[in-house]
């Protein structure tokens, strides 16, 4: 049997990629197959497809990690899973699953319920966005109501997911991004504070917002000199977690600002937490419970059809989303 599938031949970016049609993937044992109906984008997949990812794609390749479906067959082995059940995929680091198709073999250990309170966009959508910000602000930094929380590039979906969480508990959230086109969305979202740090000073923002406390957190997807730019601004004790290198793979820290805040900074990957059976399950326990309750339900920012997905991939270069990009295989 044949499905239709995102493949790539060559690294290149966007323009190698190619729909194709390819055989069906049949589950080896502790996998399932999913009829795919619906995937999500994340700006990883570009790294991957430019082969400027840590993982090395064997070629030909599909990409992908996001999906919503129904089970369709299920391998030897596999507990506490049906054919027909709805279900979401769990990223991790493995690139042997490509979800980027109608259908998709997944790793069962990493398959999580899709429930009736979310579209299929919205379960796609849900585990890397959620799960990326639970185990550094829940988990690690332990986030309260009496707190004050940086969130730089917001408008991303891991941003947004962070904003939903850190409001689920109270937290008051201090925003970020380049220019304030962005602003309104962001502040819809559920920020107090948004700062277009092209624009304003952001040191001097969250001195004025948190009167003078500064900051205990910070969820910082940039990386490279931008802490310098908030650094003066950093609460006694502050905890810095860098998930991602939009300025450069090197974090400048300057080394006396930081004892002087006492403050510590955390290379941070949602992949170093998933891979334990046991934080995997208390990420999605809490997700899953608060979903339950009608939060923590993810912005999805546009969705196309599955013959328009190569352009799904332009419109995430051009940087104008917020939320989730999402493709639907089957409107």
């Amino acid at each position: 049997m044949k499905t239709m599938a995102l493949q790539f031949h060559e690294a290149g970016g966007v323009d190698a990629l190619r729909i194709e049609e390819i055989d069906r993937p049949r589950p080896k044992p502790g996998e399932v197959l999913i009829n795919v109906e619906a995937f999500a984008l994340n700006r990883a997949d570009i790294l991957y497809l430019e082969d400027n990812h840590y993982s090395v794609a064997s070629l030909p390749s599909g990409l992908g990690s996001e999906a919503s479906g129904v089970i369709e067959e299920i391998g030897a082995g596999v507990q506490g899973l049906k054919v027909g059940d709805r279900v979401a995929t769990i990223p991790h680091a493995n690139t042997t699953y490509g979800v980027h198709a109608q259908h998709a073999v997944f790793n069962a250990d990493y398959i999580a319920p899709w429930t009736d309170r979310l579209s299929k966009e919205e379960a796609t959508s849900t585990w890397m966005e959620m799960l990326t910000a639970y185990y550094p602000l829940i988990e690690t930094a332990k986030l309260t109501r009496d707190d004050f929380i940086l969130i730089p590039a917001a408008s991303s979906s891991a941003g947004l997911g962070a904003i939903a969480l850190a409001k689920d508990v109270g937290a008051t959230v201090i925003a970020t991004t380049r220019t304030s086109e962005k602003a309104a969305e962001i502040f819809a979202s559920g920020a107090d504070y948004v700062v277009a740090t092209d624009e304003e000073n952001l040191a001097e923002r969250i001195q004025d917002a948190t009167g003078g406390v500064g900051v205990r957190v910070v969820y910082d997807p940039i990386g490279g000199d931008f802490v310098d730019d908030y650094v003066e601004a950093l609460a006694e004790n502050a905890l810095v977690f860098i998930y991602g290198v939009l300025r450069g793979l090197h974090a400048q820290v300057d080394i006396v600002k930081m004892v002087r805040k006492a403050a510590t900074v955390i290379p941070y990957s949602l992949f170093n937490h998933i891979r334990h059976a046991d934080q995997r399950k208390r990420g999605v326990d809490y997700v899953l419970e608060r979903q339950g309750k009608g939060l923590l339900v993810p912005k999805v920012d546009r969705v196309f059809d599955f013959d328009e997905a190569i352009e799904a991939y332009r419109y995430m270069l051009k940087g104008r989303q917020v939320g989730k990009i999402v493709v639907s295989t089957d409107r």
